[in-house]
């Protein structure tokens, strides 16, 4: 009798537990929104681009935190300073993919991610110039951060046949997207598989970094981001921001260590 007591008290401080954590990361989630609510849009070129955020401080919560709370950022690169707009040929679409990859970005009038403490967050970032310039944008040019192809965006290729046609670039691109995952004419390009492991090991060194500094930042693309997000939360990670796939895009995850 005293074991099933025992099994039961423990499995009821577990629930209560687990209850406690759900409930604290909904009140993290509910104050990410109530800072949005109020939060500025910076712009570009005279039009708004982002709203203003930041990391959530502890001193900012109105509610006790019983452990160690870790935030990560995940950033999509700014909209790169390329024309995007008419209809491409064959390999116009080719130049625009290598030219993308090379551009720097629409630089924003002001900074839009306020990092209060720089010494307590660990920035890291992709190698294509898109995502390190804005990178350097975010975080200032003098400030630390670990630059690697390991966070560039999932290869395409536009493959070497294709009918001559004239369409949007959009057209082009997701056609290559779709050849690549169905893993046709990759040219070389990194497989799906590979490319979704390579994600996993992403995920993997922001949670390391993690460990030593409570706040982590990643400036990569916004299909690499995804798939770092379901790595994160399969690691236990808790998305309290949604910042959406559009340039300058910012989701937070979180986790409470006891």
């Amino acid at each position: 009798m005293s074991c099933i007591l025992t099994i039961l008290a423990i499995t009821s401080v577990a629930a209560k537990d687990k209850d406690d954590l759900h409930q604290t990361i909904k009140a993290i989630a509910a104050k990410f929104e109530a800072m949005g609510v109020g939060a500025s849009y910076v712009t570009a070129k005279g039009k708004p681009v982002v709203q203003q955020v930041s990391f959530l401080q502890e001193k900012d919560l109105t509610f006790p935190v019983n452990g160690n709370l870790r935030q990560i950022a995940l950033i999509r690169h700014g909209e790169p300073d390329l024309r995007k707009t008419g209809k491409f040929s064959y390999m116009e679409a080719r130049k625009f993919a290598v030219d993308y990859d090379s551009v720097g970005i629409v630089t924003p009038d002001a900074p839009f991610f306020e990092i209060q403490n720089p010494k307590e967050v660990a920035v890291f970032a992709s190698s294509i110039n898109r995502a390190r310039a804005t990178a350097q944008y975010v975080f200032g040019a003098d400030s630390q951060m670990t630059v690697s192809p390991v966070f560039r965006e999932f290869e395409t290729a536009m493959g070497e046949h294709s009918p001559s046609l004239r369409m949007p670039i959009k057209f082009w691109t997701t056609a290559a997207r779709i050849k690549w995952v169905l893993g046709i004419d990759r040219q070389g390009a990194e497989s799906f598989a590979d490319a979704r492991r390579r994600a996993q090991e992403a995920a993997q060194i922001l949670v390391s970094a993690s460990a030593d500094k409570p706040k982590v930042a990643l400036v990569a693309h916004g299909l690499l981001n995804r798939y770092i997000q379901e790595n994160l939360e399969d690691m236990g990670w808790h998305v309290v921001r949604d910042g959406g796939s559009g340039y300058l895009g910012t989701t937070i995850l979180v986790k409470l260590d006891s």
